[in-house]
């Protein structure tokens, strides 16, 4: 969520998940439909108000196909936002899972294509007066955006779709690399289309040319991290670590290895429980507190720990050496790595 600066309101908890709307689309929904009915009169403003009630359901309805597809495939999931561009659905997909991507990335169009082809089959389209039915409004907004979303432009579902059949056909790295480079084509597309419109005298030139350029830059974005994923994959990880040189087992009680932390200089105390070493007492802002870690071998590389860090909260890597503690390597350490390294003009 460190994307916006504004509070996000929870709307409901769903499946555990919770469904927020951010603060900047509250106040961009305010001032249209304020400004629609300073401009045209309280019918307008009502006018309005139903239009971007019943876009954004289309939204929420896109987002919550992601969310089913995600809890069917087992991926966690975060939370789930709408915001002035649409909505965002914040999945922990780990390394590697392309067909579990692919499947949460079909979802959303899905939803709103189906619903878009069942309001046809009852008819809704149809007889005197309906193009402007509510009911016929929805219909359009959820075939427009569920054709929108499927463009092979990244992030949108499209992109995402195009990116993990080429990954599972190409592998990763190559298969990343084309959806995105196609994604930038498609944002200069739309942008083009932008360029149309202004020279037609279109207003709606202005929002198409603000969604190729969010786009664009989302995709170069997106392969900058991927030029830094690989330089960070060449990098050992073993000279970047805070040496562990003390560890314990589960059967000293937590609070000696509390006092042992306290007194030992180190970030994390791990324990050792049935052979292995799912975590241990880490020194956190608040104080001492027990944490699942995930652990790398020695001879992994900052990219391992960088994918690692990617799936979850956790404060760092713990990293074992022939079955037992090496060292440690705070996220800190790694995002700031990442962030000296060059990522080379896209």
């Amino acid at each position: 969520m460190s994307r916006f600066r504004l509070p996000a309101i929870r709307l409901f908890t769903l499946a555990g998940v919770p469904v927020q709307v951010h603060g900047s689309l509250v106040a961009l929904l305010m001032a249209a439909v304020l400004g629609a009915g300073l401009l045209a009169g309280w019918r307008e403003a009502l006018r309005q108000g139903l239009w971007w009630l019943l876009l954004f359901g289309a939204v929420l309805l896109h987002e919550l196909g992601h969310l089913a597809a995600a809890r069917l495939l087992r991926v966690p999931v975060t939370a789930v936002v709408l915001w002035p561009l649409g909505g965002f659905t914040a999945v922990r997909l780990s390394p590697g899972r392309f067909r579990a991507e692919l499947g949460i990335a079909l979802a959303g169009p899905s939803v709103n294509l189906l619903l878009a082809l069942l309001i046809a089959g009852l008819g809704g389209w149809e007889g005197p007066g309906a193009r402007w039915r509510p009911e016929v409004v929805f219909g359009w907004l959820n075939l427009l955006l569920g054709l929108f979303n499927l463009l092979p432009v990244f992030p949108m579902d499209g992109g995402r779709i195009l990116r993990s059949a080429l990954a599972m056909a190409l592998g990763e790295g190559w298969g990343t690399w084309l959806a995105l480079r196609v994604g930038q084509a498609g944002a200069l597309g739309i942008g083009g289309l932008a360029i149309w419109q202004f020279r037609h005298q279109d207003a709606g030139g202005l929002v198409t040319m603000l969604i190729a350029m969010w786009l664009l830059g989302q995709t170069l974005q997106e392969t900058q991290q991927l030029r830094r994923r690989e330089r960070l994959q060449q990098i050992p990880l073993v000279p970047h670590l805070q040496p562990l040189p003390l560890a314990v087992n589960d059967r000293i009680p937590e609070p000696a290895a509390r006092r042992l932390l306290q007194h030992s200089g180190q970030p994390i105390l791990p324990v050792e429980e049935a052979g292995r070493w799912p975590g241990g007492l880490v020194r956190m802002r608040d104080g001492l507190r027990r944490l699942d870690l995930p652990s790398l071998d020695a001879t992994a590389s900052l990219g391992a720990a960088w994918l690692c860090l990617a799936q979850g909260e956790s404060p760092g890597v713990l990293v074992l050496r022939a079955g037992r503690p090496a060292g440690w390597i705070p996220r800190e350490r790694v995002e700031a790595l990442a962030r000296e390294l060059p990522a080379g003009w896209p």
